[in-house]
């Protein structure tokens, strides 16, 4: 069997056809699950489309028996989510039910997708069915808010954790502890603090929903959750062992025993299936409860049935006392002259009802068990229910009978009536109080029967009775002598509508029934009080605006429990308003007195006012002008709850208004108060993404206001001149009347129009820059315009960005794709913005290996155009030829300042290989292992670089080297001395260098003295001008141990040693007297040295060299020479 052709043709049937077609698939459907979970996604989209009812409601009902089993869920949920929110928003009740029932089968599974797969479009389409199912809990009828008892409890065991104990864990049931840390969009906080908001939210509606079923599906699925989630253990029985029925005080006591048996099943079966160790502290409060609750069934047992027996017995006694009175009383009673016409009209009533009442027993021939019975007399209530008791006791077809033969009895044609012409007689008006005189006769007289007149209407003929003519004026010889009252002024006209409506007020205060009073005075008002003949619209309207204001001065008096009549009252002057549908509206009633109530509101209110919300939501029409009202009240603190409430209810639900409301919220997302201003971005972050017709909105706005900070400030004022004491006078009015401008901005249409000047201040920055920032936390893509843009923005507002930023990308971490997209692309322009990043990002913890290597890359990329400042961020993470690249690079970056010299140490210390392995036998193996530099790599690269780096910063680049003695010791200095000297060309800093080791390290004088003096000798160092000078310096600084390798120079470059530090000439001489001894060999050298030491030349003064910076330095190499 093909089913996918069997499902195209059932659903191209109609009628009984399809019927027939769907029953068949149903049951090939039942009999192989494996073709069901094969067919499901076309079934799920025949509900999804919305066809005709009948195929609907068959797929409905096969997707709720496809998502039962469990492990079928796993594979069919995520394909439910359109059919499920089709069913949720269906007018039909039955299939809401359907679909509350699979969604709350459907969510265990879709929040376990949502935390394997990370799946956020998947997640925020079961968001807005939460939404559906939560909304049709509070607003739906019993059924629904029945079924989603179900759903609400599915929610909470999902967004809460498993119990501790792991003998009681559910493997399988998803809960908050599979939420891994830092999940891209599952918040494991709010979705707790949802959960347990509902929580409380079931246990309010069980002391206050007043029907039954619900109440009792409430204490069942509590009883569910405890035993799922024994958190809740105690909140649930405390609340059980509280209830009462107060809420069902109104009902019958058979469903209020109902409720109270399915209450004491709950908290028994929680205290026998509760381990006893978890439930002992419950056990007295339990049995407490069971004792109280026993007694008060029994009480409410006992009252029903005395009840019963009064009412029984009150119908005795009426039947009885009716009896006694007709047999002692004349049975045609006498009606005085001056009864009323409203008792007239009742004795009439009661006559057609008893004719009837007695007509039907003579058409049926039975004797008629009341037929003694002066019906008329009996109370209205007593009459109603012997007929429902009599009708009850009929059968079907006996009342059917009844029924026609009642029909037939007053289906009898009465005789045409005639007017007559009764002519008015002289009244003397002695006799106007006729009383007993008037004749029996008389008054039992027989109706005139009177003529239709030519000149009556039909319509005015119509409305005479036809069953029960009554008696007229004229048909009493009396008539003549009433007098027809006066008219009324207007004015007493006016006070007496006036007093009537305060009185009918005061009434409604004082318990009447609000369906009855409410409507009768909102629409008295609007509808009623049309001008009367002889008077002009505008008395009238005069007289209805003196009614407005009393009603609103009643509502004022009490506005917290008067808001429900307000709201009434303003839906009727809107709806009866011929303007309300013009655009803009143009002078409506409506409009006036909802802004005199605004303004009330906004002086008397407080946050406790939670119906104002409500009130707001539910009016019928809200001028966009009166939606900056509730900005107003944003910015008390006293009312900034409600103001917000507000604001959001209104752009959530009300599209007419939602621009305007949401206008006021985005301008005072740029509020200079702090409190006000993360209220409103807290309130307009809701909405990202979740809510698509806002959330555009908001973005936009956002990145909108951030651009903001390319506009220059203006330039200050010209100082203003010295005025004369009388034009001081004039200037003082004028600095009277300049407005000041807004602090926060002014939005029309989501784009700032007026207010919040160019930013100078880091407080004005913060107001520009907040609501981007907060909305970043949840959509990290807007960073893309905040890199793109940065180096159009003001100085100021970069170095404040700067600093404020540092939160998000806290909050965002090294994790984040985005950041790490950012670092890599580096927008050109956006370099300080990207170093920031990375600051934060590495402090206090190294960076991750994919952010590394987006700056290589980026540094690579950019060759020689990179801020040094990237590349000792990741310089300890880099290869070892990249360590020789980078390393110059980051040495420009020192200045003479104390912080520059510290980062550039940092990366000394990132590069170096630790002290005690770079003279070991594994130091070889160490440093390929850690791709690290040796003290001596790092000394000779700052000495061969010296031109890329530049003489200033290589000095203080070496001087930081010496600084780090631990790194730095004598044998490694030996050794960088012995590496260099046998270089085929020496550094210029190297004679500097070893002045300055030598300087700080004593013990390397004779080292210098027997090796590198002999060294440089030997490769002629004299014939470098600046090396010379630096010899020449360094035999002075180690003497008298540069004695030896002095006496081997030339006796020119001697002389030359000599001129330049005359000072040496002296010990000079002295040592190589000593040194000669009594040989002749070494006399003859001896006198030789001393013929040169001996001659008189005068001195070459040398362009002095300035000394090193540190204490070691001895004296600096003159480059000059050179």
């Amino acid at each position: 069997m093909d089913v996918r052709s069997s499902l195209q043709e059932a659903l191209k049937a109609s009628g009984e056809g399809q019927r027939a077609l769907l029953a068949r698939l149903s049951s090939a459907l039942a009999q192989d699950h494996q073709l069901q979970q094969a067919l499901f996604g076309d079934i799920a989209q025949v509900v999804a489309e919305g066809r005709e009812a009948q195929s609907v409601a068959w797929a409905a009902s096969e997707v709720e028996l496809a998502l039962r089993p469990q492990q079928a869920r796993q594979q069919l949920a995520a394909k439910s989510i359109g059919a499920i929110g089709r069913l949720l928003a269906s007018s039909d009740h039955s299939l809401e039910k359907v679909g509350l029932e699979c969604f709350a089968n459907s969510y265990p599974t879709l929040f376990r997708n949502a935390c394997d797969e990370s799946d956020q479009r998947a997640w925020a389409s079961v968001i807005e069915l939460k939404t559906s199912a939560l909304r049709l809990w509070r607003t739906g009828g019993t059924g629904a808010k029945t079924g989603a008892i179900k759903v609400i409890q599915r929610i909470i065991q999902t967004q809460t954790r498993g119990p501790a104990d792991p003998r009681r864990q559910r493997t399988a049931e998803p809960n908050l502890a599979q939420v891994r840390t830092n999940h891209p969009f599952l918040r494991v906080n709010v979705l707790e603090d949802e959960a347990n908001k509902l929580v409380e939210e079931s246990i309010t509606a069980l002391f206050t929903c007043a029907i039954p079923d619900v109440v009792s599906a409430l204490a069942t699925s509590l009883t569910s959750l405890v035993k799922a989630r024994p958190a809740f253990t105690q909140l649930v029985v405390t609340a059980l062992t509280n209830w009462s029925p107060g809420a069902l005080a109104s009902l019958p006591n058979h469903q209020v025993r109902s409720v109270e048996k399915a209450v004491r099943v709950s908290v028994v079966h929680l205290h026998k299936n509760t381990p006893p160790a978890l439930f002992e502290p419950y056990n007295q409060p339990v049995t407490e409860f069971l004792q109280r609750q026993s007694h008060r069934m029994d009480l409410a047992a006992t009252e029903a049935k005395q009840q019963r027996e009064r009412k029984r017995q009150l119908l005795t006694d009426d039947i009885t006392e009716s009896v006694k009175r007709r047999r002692i009383e004349d049975p045609t009673p006498v009606a005085s002259s001056s009864s009323s016409t409203a008792a007239v009209a009742a004795t009439a009533d009661e006559m057609a009802a008893g004719a009837a009442f007695e007509s039907i027993a003579d058409a049926n021939n039975t004797p008629h068990a009341f037929r003694s019975i002066d019906v008329t007399s009996l109370p209205l209530q007593t009459v109603v229910e012997l007929l429902v008791a009599t009708l009850q006791g009929q059968s079907d077809t006996s009342l059917a009978a009844r029924i026609a033969d009642a029909r037939r009895a007053f289906a009898v044609e009465e005789a045409p009536l005639r007017r007559e012409t009764v002519k008015a007689e002289p009244v003397d008006q002695l006799k106007v109080d006729v009383g007993p005189e008037v004749d029996d006769e008389v008054l039992h007289m027989a109706p005139p029967v009177i003529e239709k007149d030519e000149n009556m209407d039909d319509d005015e003929d119509s409305s005479l009775p036809s069953a029960f003519p009554f008696q007229t004026s004229s048909s009493s010889p009396t008539s003549d002598l009433l007098v027809a009252p006066s008219s009324l002024s207007g004015s007493a006209r006016t006070f007496l509508i006036e007093s009537a409506v305060r009185r009918i007020c005061a009434a409604g205060t004082e318990g009447a029934a609000p369906a009855v009073w409410v409507p009768l005075v909102s629409r008295l008002i609007t509808r009623g009080l049309r001008p009367e003949f002889g008077e002009d619209d505008e008395e009238a309207s005069e007289r209805r605006e003196i009614l407005r204001k009393v009603i609103y001065e009643f509502v004022v008096e009490d506005m917290q429990s008067r808001l429900d009549f307000a709201r009434l009252w303003l839906n009727e002057e809107w709806y009866v308003d011929p303007n309300k549908d013009e655009e803009p509206p143009q002078g409506r009633l409506y409009d006036r007195w909802l802004r005199r109530l605004l303004e009330h509101i906004l002086q008397h209110s407080s946050n406790k006012d939670k119906a104002f919300t409500q009130f707001i939501v539910d009016l019928p029409a809200i001028p966009n002008e009166e939606i900056g009202r509730f900005g107003e009240m944003c910015t008390n603190p006293e009312q900034v709850q409600l103001g917000f409430a507000a604001l959001r209810d209104l752009a959530v639900m009300r599209p007419p208004v939602r621009q305007a409301a949401l206008d006021v919220l985005l301008s005072l997302t740029t509020h200079p108060d702090k409190l006000t201003r993360n209220a409103a971005i807290n309130t307009v972050k809701r909405w990202v993404p979740d809510v698509a017709s806002l959330s555009t909105k908001v973005l936009a706005f956002s990145t909108t206001l951030l651009d903001r900070l390319a506009t220059a400030p203006p330039p200050p004022p010209p100082p203003k001149p010295e005025l004369a004491p009388d034009d001081m006078a004039e200037s003082d009015d004028e600095a009277e009347e300049e407005v000041k401008p807004r602090p926060d901005a002014l939005v029309r249409d989501g784009e700032v129009i007026d207010g919040l000047p160019p930013a100078e201040t880091v407080g004005a920055v913060v107001q520009h820059v907040e609501l981007f920032f907060a909305l970043s936390v949840k959509h990290p893509d807007l960073l893309d315009h905040l890199f793109e843009r940065y180096s159009t923005y003001q100085p100021f507002a970069q170095e404040s960005i700067h600093e404020l930023i540092t939160p998000l990308i806290k909050t965002l971490g090294v994790a984040s794709p985005k950041l790490l997209t950012l670092i890599a692309s580096c927008p050109l322009g956006s370099e300080p913005l990207v170093l920031r990043v990375l600051t934060i990002l590495a402090d206090k913890s190294r960076l991750p290996k994919p952010v590394v290597q987006a700056v290589r890359a980026l540094a690579t990329k950019r060759e020689g155009n990179l801020n040094p400042r990237f590349l000792v961020l990741v310089i300890g993470e880099c290869e070892k030829q990249e360590m020789f690249r980078y390393i110059p690079k980051i040495v420009t970056l020192l200045n003479n300042s104390p912080e520059e010299k510290l980062v550039v140490r940092s990366a000394f210390l990132s590069v170096l290989a630790p002290a005690s392995l770079s003279f070991s036998a594994t130091a070889n193996a160490v440093r390929q292992r850690h791709e690290l530099l040796t003290p001596v790599e790092l000394m000779l690269l700052l000495h061969t670089s010296e031109k890329e780096m530049g003489l200033k910063q290589t000095i203080e680049a070496i001087g930081i080297c010496f600084s780090m003695a631990d790194g730095f010791r004598p044998e490694i200095l030996a050794a960088f001395m012995t590496q260099v000297v046998d270089e085929p060309v020496i550094p210029v800093l190297f004679l500097r260098t070893v002045i300055q080791a030598v300087t700080t390290y004593k013990t390397l004088q004779p080292f210098v003295s027997t090796t590198l003096l002999t060294r440089l000798i030997a490769k002629k160092v004299w014939t470098t001008a600046p090396l010379w000078e630096g010899f020449i310096r360094l035999s002075k600084t180690i003497q008298p141990h540069s004695f030896g390798a002095l006496l081997q120079l030339p006796k020119e470059q001697l002389l030359d040693v000599v001129t330049k530090q005359p000072t040496l000439r002296e010990p000079l001489r002295e040592y190589a007297v000593k040194k000669a001894g009594n040989s002749k060999a070494g006399k003859n050298s001896m006198a030789e040295t001393l013929a040169v030491l001996g001659e008189v030349v005068e001195p070459v003064v040398a362009e002095p060299v300035a000394a090193p910076d540190g204490p070691g330095d001895a004296m600096a190499v003159d480059t000059a020479v050179a």
